[in-house]
């Protein structure tokens, strides 16, 4: 913006403005990260809202008689009523504060919407009816159209999802403004049993459910995340959800996408075997997808986690520079350095055992079986005298068992490691895909 008041600025502002309106205009259409509205205020799905099920409530709520989610279930609900469990607000991480807006969380540096959370008693038995805040993915399929102005191009769908009674299947259809939609099969873990399909992490781990008489019911439990390859060179039109077993046990809580960002590789550590006390070194590469430019903050953390104290030191990583640039007419993808550090062990502390003051005793003794010997013949005094020499020679070869303790610090531990880089741009965009991840040993000397 231009702030001077002088005559030519009168003249550039117009100019200023056109050219950065034909710049924005010359560029492929992108953008943020999306959180796809699935509830009733937006009707994405055929006209009315994508949630089709209640099944997230704050603790304390009851929703007895609903059916919703695990809805065989009986936990001992009131008048013979089928009872069901759900998930937990509170376990989730989710604020109970009623929409808008809806409630919202951040998992893996990606952020996601959810719908209302059910805070007041509903279902059979009262005059409340519960707020549908999941999609249960039908048979049919529910097909979530994106809003005109979200139809641009994406890199990467990310999804929150489960299933109850056991391990489901179904597909997500990727359909675009042009060419074949993309079909991707997907098997929905048990939401109390993580089964590591293709596509799927645990999102929110080790919480307990809900049941519909309001009580936590002490199972461990998990919220999964789904994420799928998008055809960044199309526009992404809409997606659909099938259940593809009949079953009706799948489902979806959130879905947020992504635009074209970066990919991070990292190259082999070297040395990829270090001793507490040196270091290795590897390259990372930030590798833009088509149409991606921005700054990206670049960062690492180490696996497992060892806390630094009087005995032992963490390794340390480093990345140098800690933020690269993307720009449309980059020649090659820029590179930052990882640096991995141990520390050495310090000096020792000896502690010798006890049992050398004991030893100092065996001269003395001798002695007195010299002195008792006087009193005897000469034969005796000199077996005295031999018992001495072997006590003297037994006292000499006692340093050479003595114990040592090690009281210094011992450095950073033996063992393998890995360290993981993640970036960050200023528009909140993460890497496109998994971390980068640089595996590294500290042998033991």
């Amino acid at each position: 913006m231009i702030t001077r008041g002088s005559s030519s600025s009168v003249f550039l502002a117009p100019v200023a403005a056109f050219v950065i309106a034909f710049l924005f205009l010359a560029m492929p259409a992108h953008a943020q990260n999306v959180q796809v509205d699935l509830s009733a205020t937006s009707a994405l799905c055929g006209g009315q809202e994508c949630f089709n099920m209640a099944g997230i409530f704050a603790n304390g709520v009851t929703f007895q008689g609903t059916s919703n989610i695990d809805g065989t279930a009986s936990d001992g609900c009131a008048n013979g009523l089928v009872c069901s469990d759900a998930y937990s607000a509170q376990e989730l991480g989710l604020a109970l504060t009623p929409p808008p807006p809806p409630p919202s969380r951040t998992i893996g540096g990606v952020p996601f919407t959810f719908g209302p959370v059910n805070t007041v008693d509903c279902g059979k038995g009262t005059n409340t009816d519960c707020t549908p805040d999941i999609v249960q993915l039908p048979t049919a399929g529910a097909v979530v159209t994106l809003p005109t102005a979200q139809q641009v191009i994406y890199s990467t769908m990310v999804m929150l999802g489960a299933a109850v009674q056991g391990h489901h299947t179904g597909t997500i259809t990727l359909t675009y403004t042009t060419g074949a939609p993309d079909v991707l099969s997907q098997t929905f873990s048990d939401w109390c049993g993580f089964g590591a399909n293709q596509y799927e992490t645990i999102a929110v781990g080790g919480i307990e459910r809900i049941n519909s008489d309001g009580t936590l019911n002490g199972a461990t439990c998990n919220l999964y995340e789904y994420t799928y390859p998008v055809d960044y060179t199309r526009t992404l039109q809409s997606i659909t959800l099938t259940n593809t077993d009949g079953s009706g046990y799948a489902f979806a809580f959130a879905i947020t996408l992504k635009p074209p960002s970066f990919l991070l590789t990292a190259g082999v550590p070297t040395p990829p075997s270090v001793t507490a006390g040196s270091t290795s070194t590897s390259t990372v590469t930030v590798t833009p997808q088509p149409g991606y430019v921005g700054t990206i903050a670049l960062s690492c953390s180490i696996t497992p986690t060892i806390v630094s104290s009087s005995s032992a030191t963490a390794p340390t990583c480093s990345l140098s520079p800690t933020s690269v640039t993307v720009t449309a007419d980059e020649s090659a993808p820029p590179t930052t350095t990882l640096t991995f550090s141990t520390t050495a062990q310090a000096n020792a502390m000896l502690q010798r055992s006890s049992r050398v003051f004991y030893a100092l005793w065996l001269p003395g003794l001798g002695l007195v079986g010299i002195s008792l010997g006087s009193r005897s013949s000469r034969r005796r005094r000199l077996s005295g005298w031999l018992l001495l020499g072997l006590l003297l020679a037994v006292l000499i070869s006692i340093p050479a068992c003595v114990s040592v303790t090690h009281l210094g610090n011992v450095g950073t531990p033996p063992g393998q490691y890995s360290v993981t880089i993640t970036g960050l741009d200023a528009k909140g965009l993460s890497q496109a895909g998994i971390p980068a991840v640089v595996s590294l040993n500290v042998a033991d000397k």
